[in-house]
C-alpha cells in the first residue's frame, strides 16, 4: 500500500514544479512579445540566501584559530596509539575526490595545502560567488549542452533582455527532462522490478545445481595477476543487464543453499587461433561483399514472377494435351471433412519458368479385400461368380449396417503370403470392395459366415494413391484431365492450383523433361528464455534463400554462390518493455538502401515479427526449408509462439502450402531419436520439404558431435561463434552488438545451407526415395523403416499380392471410435470427433518400456578369438552382403518358405520359382555394382557422392533383412529371419572348416560374415596369393554368395571378441601404404577424453611398431610418466580433457541424474535456454578438480562443466 501522506507530498511537489514552470513560461512569453528590448525597471531577480561568506584573509585566519581552540579536542586522545581525530578549523574541500587529509600528514604537505586553501578563498572583485566545476564530458546532460549553446549565442546580443532570457532558460532547464533522462528513468523502472516471492522460491527449489566457480590456472602472468572475485553477494540480472543486489538476509540463505564449489582447471588454455580454419562469420561477410552475389529481394528476380503475371500465364502442356507435373511432396488430412482428399505439391512450367502448383485429387476410394472362408480353390470364372454371390450378400448387409450406402464389389484373384495364421497362403478368389473415404472404415477384426478376414480396411488414401498409380518418389507425372481453381477458391498458397476428379487421370510420365531446380530457404531463429513463463521467445529470425538448387546431382560452391542465386532477410524485434538502441534505425535504413531492398526489418513485438516472417516466406514460395535441428527446435518454437501470440491462421499457415483455420496438435508423440518432427508440425508445413541437417548428418556421417559448431569445423573448416539464449538480451544494449546478433543469425542459416550442399543431401535423399517409392519428406526425416515398407509395398502390389495391414495407435483409436459411432454406444457423430482424440501417434511407443532390445532368436556366429600379438600378415576375408546374398542363394521369401505349425525354424524352400524378395535384392545388388564401378573412375566430390550412394544401396538391401526381424515392422516375419541367420551361421562355420581342414591354414577369428587367416608370412605377394586360393575354393560352392579379400594386416593385436587393433596395408595406384585400424576398443568411445585416446594411440603405435618387448614396455612407462608430469604442471591443453556423451532420453527423465555428469550439464544448459539438450544430442563437458578439499568433496557429476573453449567462459 502507498502511504497517503507520501502520495500527497508527491502531488504537492509536482504542483509546485508545474506552477513554477508555468510562471517561467509566461514571463518568457511576455518578454518575447514586447517590442521594446530595453530592460524593464520592475524585473526583480530573487537570489537565494548565500551558501558561504566571502571574508578577508585576516578575518578567515582568526576564524580558524577560534575553531581550533573550541573544537580541537572533541575526541579524547588515547596517547601514542591514538587515531588522531581532531578539528583543524579549516573548511572541507568536497570537490577533492581523495577526501580530506589526516593529521598524520607531513608538515610540508600541510603547509602546501594551507597555501592552496588560501588561494581558493581569494575571490575576484567582479564575482560574488564561486561557480561550480563543470561536469565531465561523459556525464553532461543534453539539456546542459543546449543551455551552454544559448549562452554562447547570447553573448553577441546587447541589453538586459538577453540576461532575462538566460535566467528563464536556466529556470526551464531545472524542470525539463531531456531524452537521456527519460531513457535512464525507463531503464531504472524496469531494472528495479524485484522478482516476486513465488519466483524467488521457484529459483531456490530448482533441482539443478548452480554453476561452480571456475578458476583457470594459466601460464600467462597477466591472467595470474588479475584477482578472482569472490562470490560475496547474490545478484539477480535484469533484462537490460543491470545488476540488483539481494537483501542481506536473503544473501545468507542463498549462500547456504547454493553451496557453490570452487573448481580448479589445472590445464593450459590455447588462445592462438588455428590459421587453417576460417571464421564462419567472415565467410558470410565475404559472400555478401562480393558484388551482386547476395541480393536482398525476397522473392526477387530469380524467384517466381509476380502473382498477377502468373494468373495470366498458361501451362506449358505436352503434345497430347496433358499437363507435366513434377511431384515433390504429398499430403492427406487424417480427419475432418477433407478425409480421403490427397494434395500433391510440385512444379509446373508456365511462361517458360517453373512455378509451384497444388493438385487436389478427389474421389479416392477405399480398397478392402474380403477373404472367403472356404478353402476350396476356384479356377473358373463361373465358379468364382457362384462363390461370390453369398459373400456379396453378406458384405452388402454389413456395409448398410455401417451406414455405407455407395459402394462397389467385384470378385478378383489375389495372393496372400504373410503371417496371419487365419488366412491360407497362396492364391485366393477374393471380393474387392470399394467405397468412399468419407465413410468410416470397417473394423480390421471383422469376420462373417462367408469370409474369414478383411484386409486393407485402414489403408490410407495417400498410400493407395502412390501404390496404385505406381508413383515412386520425386518424378514427372502426366495429368490428362484437370480444372483450374480461381484464387478465391484455392485451398493452398501455391501459384497454381488444379483439381483432378479421378485419380486414374494421373500417371507416371513416359518421356520426362529436365528435372526442375528448387527454391531452398535456410531459417535460423534467435530465442531468449522468458523469465515470466519459462518458455522460448523469438527475438530474431534470418532467412537465406537459394533460388536454383539442383536435386539431380551435387552442387559445388561456385554454382550456388554465384550472382543472382542467393538472397537474405532478417527481422528483429524489441525486447518486452525495451527500446532499440540509439542509431539502430539509421543503420538499418542505410543497409536497406545499400542493398536496394529490405534485408533487415525492425518490429515492435514478437507477434509483428512472426507476421513479417510468414509474409516473407510466402513471397519466397520456397520448396525446401533448411535448418540445423529445425525439426526438433526451430519449427516447434515458431509454431508454439504463433499460437501463444495469437497470430491469425491466414499468417501462420504460410509456413506450409495449405491454408488452414485450425492449428494441428503440436505435442510430440515420441522423444526417441530419429523420430524427427512431430506429425502436427509436418502437417503445418505440408507442401514444403523439411531438410534438417542435424538428422541428415547423423545418417551420413560418423562424428563425435553433430552440433552445428562441430560440423562447421569438421566438414566446412569454419569456426562458428555460439550465442546462448541467456547472452542475447545483453546484445540489445548497443547498435553494434545487436547488429552482431543479426550477423550470427545469418551466419548460422548460411552454415546450414552450406552443410546441405556439402553433403549433397537433396540429390542423395531424392535417389533413395526413388528407390523405395515413399515420400521424399519422410526420407529427409530419416524414416528408414518406411523406406523399406514402401519398397516392399510396390514390389508385392506389382505381383498381385494382398499386403498386410499396418496396425498403428491411430488405426486402433479410429477402429474403436468409429465402431462406437455406428453401434451408438458413444452417442456422438463421427464429424464431431476432436482431431486431438484420433491424431496418429508414433509406432511402438506403447510398448516402448517393455520391449526387449534386439531379436528374440540367435544372431550371427562369432568365433572365439585366438588372442595375442601377430607380427605376420593376416588376411581378412568377408562375404559381400551376406544376408541379402543368403536370401538370393536359397530363394528365401514370404512366397516360398513354408512356416511350420510349431513355430520352429522352417526348412530351406524347394520351390524353383523365384520369390519377390530375391528379385528385389538382385536388382539392388546390380545397381550397387554399377555405382561402385563408376566410383573407381571418379574423384573429389563426385567420388564422395557415389560412395554415399553405394552405401545407401547396401543399407537398403540389408534393411530388408532387418524389417523381417523387427517386431513392429509391417512385414515382420520371425521364421524367415531365423532361417536367414541360421544359414549364415552354417556358412561361416563351413568356411572355417574348409580353410583349416582342406587348405591347412590357421583361422584366428571370425565374426558373422568374415574370417581372419594368419598367413605366417612376411611377403605380401605370397600372402595375397593365399587369399586368392581361399576365394576360389569357397566361391565355387555357391551361386550368389561371394567371399572377397576385405583387408590385409601387417601386424595385429587381437584382444577379445569384436576388439582388436592392427596395421592395415592399403594400396593407391599400386603403391602400398599403412594405416592403423581399431575396432571395438574403449579408446574409440566418445565418452573418453582426447587425452586418454592420445595415450592409447601412442601406446598402440609402439606395440604395433615391431620393436622388441623390452623397448615397448620401457617406452610406455616413460611416456606415462611424462604425461603425468605435464598434467600436474598444467601443460596439457584444456580441450584434451573434453568428454562427449550422448543423451539417450530427455535429461529430466534420468532417475540417476545426480550421478550422470552429462545429464547435470544438460540440465544447466536447458535452464539457460540452450536447445541442444534433447534425445540424441551429444554433450561435451570437462571434469574439474575441487580447489578446497577441506570444504567437503563433491561428486564427479557436480564437477562437470561445459565450457566455450575459445572464449574461456562457462556456458554449462
Amino acid at each position: 500500500m502507498v502511504d497517503p501522506a507520501v502520495s500527497t507530498r508527491r502531488t504537492r511537489a509536482r504542483g509546485s514544479e508545474s506552477a513554477a514552470r508555468s510562471e517561467a513560461l509566461q514571463r518568457l512569453k511576455s518578454l518575447r512579445r514586447s517590442t521594446d528590448r530595453r530592460p524593464e525597471p520592475n524585473i526583480q531577480i530573487k537570489l537565494s540566501d548565500p551558501i558561504y561568506d566571502s571574508v578577508p584573509e585576516s578575518d578567515y585566519a582568526a576564524l580558524v584559530a577560534r575553531r581550533r581552540d573550541h573544537f580541537g579536542d572533541f575526541i579524547v586522545d588515547d596517547g601514542d596509539d591514538a587515531l588522531g581525530y581532531a578539528d583543524d578549523g579549516r573548511e572541507e574541500d568536497w570537490s577533492n575526490p581523495n577526501g580530506s587529509e589526516s593529521r598524520s600528514d607531513s608538515d610540508t604537505k600541510e603547509d602546501s595545502k594551507k597555501d592552496s586553501n588560501k588561494k581558493k578563498n581569494k575571490k575576484p572583485a567582479a564575482s560574488a560567488t564561486r561557480k561550480p566545476d563543470p561536469d565531465p564530458p561523459q556525464r553532461q546532460r543534453i539539456s546542459s549542452m543546449f543551455t551552454s549553446a544559448v549562452f554562447k549565442k547570447g553573448d553577441q546580443r546587447k541589453g538586459v533582455s538577453v540576461a532575462a532570457e538566460s535566467i528563464i532558460d536556466d529556470v526551464l532547464a531545472e524542470f525539463m527532462l531531456d531524452e537521456k533522462d527519460l531513457e535512464e528513468a525507463r531503464r531504472q523502472r524496469r531494472g528495479s522490478t524485484r522478482p516476486s516471492s513465488s519466483s524467488i522460491n521457484n529459483t531456490v527449489s530448482l533441482p539443478v545445481p548452480p554453476d561452480p566457480l571456475i578458476i583457470v590456472q594459466s601460464e600467462n602472468k597477466e591472467l595470474e595477476s588479475e584477482e578472482v572475485p569472490e562470490a560475496e553477494m547474490v545478484v539477480a540480472e535484469s533484462n537490460d543487464g543491470k545488476m540488483e543486489v539481494e537483501d542481506e538476509v536473503k544473501l545468507e540463505v542463498e549462500m547456504e543453499k547454493s553451496g557453490k564449489v570452487q573448481l580448479l582447471l589445472n590445464a593450459k588454455v590455447e588462445t592462438d587461433k588455428d590459421e587453417n580454419v576460417a571464421s564462419a562469420s567472415d565467410g558470410w561477410r565475404e559472400v555478401c561483399r562480393e558484388e551482386g552475389n547476395v541480393g536482398g529481394e525476397i522473392g526477387g528476380a530469380e524467384a517466381a514472377t509476380d502473382a498477377n503475371a502468373v494468373e495470366c500465364s498458361e501451362f506449358d502442356l505436352s503434345s497430347d494435351g496433358s499437363l507435366p507435373f513434377y511431384i515433390i511432396d504429398a499430403h492427406e488430412e487424417s480427419f475432418g471433412a477433407n478425409l480421403g482428399t490427397v494434395y500433391l505439391f510440385g512444379k509446373v512450367k508456365a511462361g517458360g519458368t517453373y512455378h509451384s502448383c497444388c493438385v487436389v485429387v478427389k474421389n479416392m476410394q477405399r480398397c478392402v479385400y474380403a477373404i472367403p472362408a472356404s478353402e476350396e480353390t476356384y479356377s473358373q470364372v463361373l465358379d468364382v461368380q457362384k462363390m461370390s454371390s453369398g459373400l456379396k450378400d453378406e458384405i452388402r448387409k454389413i456395409l448398410v449396417d455401417f451406414n455405407i450406402s455407395k459402394f462397389s464389389t467385384v470378385p478378383s484373384k489375389r495372393q496372400y503370403a504373410f503371417e496371419r495364421s487365419d488366412i491360407r497362403h497362396g492364391e485366393h478368389c477374393v471380393l474387392k470392395i470399394n467405397y468412399s473415404f468419407k465413410d468410416p472404415p470397417l473394423p480390421a477384426d471383422l469376420k462373417g459366415e462367408h469370409f474369414c478376414a478383411l484386409l486393407g480396411t485402414h489403408s490410407s488414401a495417400l498410400e493407395l494413391f502412390l501404390i496404385k498409380r505406381k508413383i515412386k518418389g520425386p518424378s514427372w507425372l502426366s495429368i490428362s484431365r484437370f480444372s483450374n481453381r480461381s484464387a478465391s477458391e484455392r485451398v493452398s498458397w501455391c501459384k497454381f492450383e488444379i483439381v483432378v476428379e479421378c485419380p486414374k487421370d494421373i500417371s507416371s510420365s513416359e518421356t520426362p523433361p529436365e528435372v526442375p531446380r528448387l527454391i531452398v530457404a535456410a531459417i535460423n531463429l534467435k530465442t531468449i528464455i522468458s523469465e515470466k513463463h519459462n518458455t522460448n521467445e523469438i527475438v530474431g529470425a534470418s532467412v537465406i534463400c537459394c533460388y536454383k538448387a539442383k536435386i539431380d546431382s551435387p552442387m559445388i560452391a561456385s554454382e550456388w554462390k554465384r550472382k543472382g542465386v542467393l538472397s537474405h532477410f532478417t527481422v528483429i524485434r524489441k525486447l518486452d518493455g525495451g527500446i532499440f538502441p540509439l542509431g539502430l534505425v539509421k543503420e538499418v535504413t542505410n543497409r536497406n538502401l545499400k542493398a536496394g531492398s529490405n534485408v533487415l526489418a525492425l518490429e515492435s513485438s514478437e507477434r509483428a515479427l512472426l507476421n513479417r516472417l510468414m509474409i516473407e516466406l510466402h513471397k519466397l514460395d520456397c520448396d525446401v526449408l533448411v535448418g540445423h535441428n529445425i525439426s526438433g527446435f526451430d519449427l516447434d518454437v515458431l509454431l508454439h509462439r504463433a499460437q501463444a501470440c495469437k497470430v491469425p491462421s491466414s499468417m501462420w499457415s504460410k509456413i506450409g502450402r495449405l491454408k488452414r483455420s485450425v492449428m494441428p496438435k503440436l505435442t510430440r508423440s515420441s522423444f526417441l531419436y530419429g523420430s524427427g518432427a512431430s506429425l502436427g508440425i509436418m502437417s503445418c508445413i505440408a507442401g514444403r520439404l523439411l531438410c534438417d541437417t542435424y538428422l541428415c548428418s547423423r545418417d551420413l556421417l560418423r562424428e563425435d558431435s553433430y552440433s552445428l559448431t562441430a560440423l562447421a569445423k569438421t566438414q566446412l573448416n569454419k569456426n562458428r561463434k555460439e550465442i546462448l539464449p541467456h547472452d542475447i538480451p545483453v546484445l540489445f544494449h548497443a547498435s553494434e552488438t545487436l547488429l552482431q546478433l543479426v550477423e550470427y543469425a545469418e551466419t548460422d542459416a548460411w552454415l546450414s545451407l552450406e552443410l546441405m550442399f556439402h553433403l549433397s543431401i537433396l540429390p542423395l535423399t531424392r535417389q533413395l526415395t526413388n528407390i523405395s517409392g515413399n515420400l521424399w519428406g519422410k526420407t529427409l526425416q530419416g524414416a528408414r523403416a518406411q523406406r523399406v515398407e514402401y519398397l516392399l509395398l510396390h514390389s508385392f502390389h506389382k505381383e498381385k499380392f494382398i499386403v498386410p495391414d499396418k496396425v498403428t495407435a491411430r488405426s486402433e483409436v479410429l477402429n474403436t471410435t468409429k465402431r462406437k459411432v455406428v453401434v451408438g454406444v458413444g452417442g456422438e457423430d463421427a464429424d464431431d470427433l476432436n482431431a486431438n482424440d484420433i491424431y496418429p501417434e508414433k509406432e511402438g511407443q506403447q510398448d516402448q518400456g517393455k520391449r526387449k532390445k534386439g531379436p528374440s532368436y540367435f544372431g550371427g556366429l562369432v568365433l572365439e578369438p585366438k588372442k595375442g600379438l601377430y607380427d605376420k600378415y593376416i588376411l581378412l576375408l568377408d562375404f559381400n552382403s551376406l544376408y541379402p546374398s543368403i536370401i538370393q542363394e536359397f530363394n528365401i521369401c514370404f512366397t516360398t518358405v513354408e512356416r511350420p505349425d510349431d513355430g520352429g525354424i522352417p526348412n530351406v524352400p524347394s520351390s524353383r520359382s523365384v520369390g519377390v524378395l530375391p528379385k528385389l535384392l538382385k536388382e539392388l545388388v546390380q545397381r550397387r555394382r554399377m555405382v561402385k564401378s563408376w566410383l573407381k573412375a571418379a574423384s573429389g566430390l563426385k567420388a564422395q557422392q557415389l560412395d554415399i550412394q553405394q552405401q545407401a544401396l547396401k543399407l537398403t538391401a540389408n534393411s530388408i533383412y532387418g524389417c523381417l526381424g523387427f517386431s513392429n515392422s509391417r512385414f515382420y516375419a520371425k521364421p524367415l529371419a531365423e532361417l536367414i541367420t541360421e544359414r549364415g551361421r552354417e556358412i561361416l562355420q563351413r568356411t572355417v572348416d574348409l580353410v583349416q581342414n582342406t587348405l591347412n591354414l590357421e583361422v584366428i577369428y571370425g565374426d558373422t560374415d568374415s574370417i581372419m587367416i594368419y598367413s605366417g608370412l612376411d611377403d605380401i605377394a605370397k600372402a595375397k596369393a593365399i587369399a586368392t586360393r581361399v576365394i576360389q575354393v569357397v566361391n565355387k560352392n555357391y551361386r550368389c554368395l561371394e567371399i572377397d579379400l576385405d583387408g590385409l594386416y601387417k601386424r595385429m593385436l587381437l584382444l577379445k571378441k569384436k576388439k582388436y587393433a592392427a596395421v592395415k596395408v592399403q594400396f593407391k595406384d599400386g603403391i602400398p601404404y599403412e594405416v592403423k585400424e581399431c575396432k571395438g576398443l574403449d579408446m574409440v568411445r566418445r565418452d573418453w577424453s582426447a587425452l586418454s585416446k592420445n595415450i592409447g594411440d601412442d601406446c598402440l603405435d609402439m606395440i604395433l611398431s615391431g620393436r622388441t618387448c623390452e623397448e615397448v614396455v620401457e617406452f610406455i612407462h616413460s611416456h606415462l610418466m611424462e604425461v603425468q608430469k605435464k598434467i600436474r604442471n598444467g601443460e596439457v591443453l584444456l580441450d584434451k580433457y573434453v568428454i562427449m556423451k550422448t543423451l539417450t532420453k530427455p535429461p529430466e527423465d534420468y532417475t540417476d541424474a545426480k550421478n550422470q555428469p552429462h545429464v547435470q550439464v544438460a540440465l544447466r544448459l536447458k535452464q539457460k535456454g540452450y536447445s541442444g539438450c534433447s534425445v540424441g544430442d551429444t554433450i561435451s563437458y570437462i571434469i574439474c578438480c575441487q580447489q578446497d578439499p577441506s570444504s567437503g568433496s563433491s561428486g564427479i557429476a557436480q564437477r562437470a562443466i561445459l565450457m566455450n573453449l575459445r572464449a574461456m567462459t562457462t556456458i554449462g
